[in-house]
């Protein structure tokens, strides 16, 4: 019996674990994603983690995951400045993931997952959180979760070939059915389906980024959000890759709609406190239209890896034989 088995046997203490562990990493996020973007930080320098306002470094008793925020309501022991929601946000955001990993496939052995699957799973979903507030703050994608995401997926396929050759599903779209390879489903054959699936996803993309940069006039496609689907396809296949894609232009097409509207709303409100009839070009609707529309496209595509890592064959299902016979249906 691994030691993940042992935790599973006792329910409280294995979802408490879970969930004290999702705080703890939610706090490390925190100190990434404040320090990644600015220059002269890193996430391990300075090692102890410090007010952003008076720099004075904090005690360990306030660095408690989701108490310490708490117990100091949100404010500086010492210069008294607030801290960000988002601090607490980031902590509670976090144990809430890795709760929805711990009871997914990769924490179960019966299903193709385990102890193994459980680790990586939990790193991966604390880096795509981190990539995410980070690319929705400052439109970057950090080259250490993109680049880095290359290197993750080809260790996982030699220590956990199933996120390649994803369990209880005989897929055509897996890069062995598309390119015609026998590849076998151990650390070998994943490795191969790693490469190639990293490769053909960063051209495929890169390609769909050029096209529409072209048709356009304007870059359509930042190069940090290609060499991201690069990182999915070494993690999770080239099916991974497809259905991160997929539920990505969906997700980022509502998201769109809905910062557009939000920022017409904002813009309409502010003009009719102020009395101000602007024409058309200069309106409500156009201004919404034209601040509402860039929005990073990296927080969509992590739902869809998110997504797809946690519950493949549901996405699977979804995109294959559900949605085709809404279709059929309409």
């Amino acid at each position: 019996m691994s030691w993940l088995e042992m935790l599973q046997s006792v329910p409280w203490l294995y979802n408490s674990f879970v969930v004290v562990l999702g705080a703890m990493a939610g706090s490390f996020a925190s100190a990434a994603i404040y320090r990644i973007p600015q220059e002269g930080l890193s996430i391990i320098s300075p090692a102890r983690s410090f007010c952003p306002q008076c720099k004075h470094s904090l005690k360990w008793h306030d660095n408690i995951p989701i108490l310490g925020y708490l117990i100091l309501a949100g404010k500086c022991r010492h210069c008294k400045g607030p801290f960000s929601l988002g601090y607490l946000t980031n902590e509670v955001v976090c144990a809430g993931l890795f709760y929805l990993v711990a009871h997914s496939w990769v924490a179960d052995s019966a299903r193709g997952g385990g102890a193994t699957y459980f680790v990586l799973a939990l790193i991966a979903i604390c880096a795509l959180w981190i990539a995410a507030v980070i690319d929705w703050k400052h439109f970057i994608l950090p080259d250490g979760i993109t680049l880095g995401g290359v290197a993750f997926g080809l260790v996982a396929a030699a220590i956990a070939p199933h996120f390649q050759f994803w369990p209880q599903l005989s897929s055509s779209l897996a890069v062995s059915s598309v390119l015609s390879l026998d590849l076998s489903p151990n650390s070998g054959g994943a490795l191969i389906s790693a490469f190639l699936s990293s490769s053909i996803s960063f051209v495929f993309l890169l390609g769909i980024g050029h096209g529409f940069s072209y048709l356009l006039g304007q870059e359509a496609l930042g190069f940090g959000d290609v060499k991201y689907i690069a990182a999915v396809g070494a993690f999770l296949g080239i099916e991974g890759s497809i259905w991160t894609l997929a539920i990505g232009v969906f997700a980022g097409a509502l998201l769109g709609v809905l910062n557009v509207l939000r920022f017409w709303f904002v813009v309409y409100l502010r003009r009719k406190r102020r009395g101000s009839q602007l024409a058309y070009a200069h309106s409500s609707s156009y201004v919404g239209w034209r601040v509402g529309r860039v929005i990073p496209f990296g927080p969509p595509l992590i739902l869809g890896t998110t997504l797809t890592m946690l519950f493949p064959l549901h996405v699977h299902n979804f995109f294959l034989v559900t949605w085709p016979s809404l279709l059929a249906f309409g």
